[in-house]
């Protein structure tokens, strides 16, 4: 399978999740009603979202741009390092709480 599919396709769930997540985190601080935050509509803060979506969304544009820019051994090495990087962290973290 092509990691250039990869990508775009774990992007396209990745917005879906996000739908889904904001939505919950939304209707879960209605309902649970404790938020007290200015700009807020249950656990989502309206500022912080008005500052990441753009921003992501530019990235987003960026990156996809660069992914058909870069070899696809190196991106598939970078990629293999970042997940390395991601796993040895959780790793090391989950070893600290207990």
């Amino acid at each position: 399978y092509d990691i250039r599919k990869s990508i775009g396709t774990a992007a396209a769930i990745g917005f879906l999740i996000s739908v889904s997540g904001a939505t919950t985190m939304i209707i879960g601080g209605e309902i649970i009603g404790n938020v007290k935050t200015p700009f807020s509509i249950g656990y989502i803060n309206l500022l912080g979202f008005l500052v990441f979506v753009p921003v992501t969304m530019v990235m987003a544009r960026i990156g996809a741009q660069l992914v058909y820019k870069i070899n696809k051994k190196l991106l598939s090495k970078i990629f293999g390092t970042f997940l390395l990087i991601v796993s040895i962290r959780s790793f090391v973290e989950y070893l600290s709480i207990n």
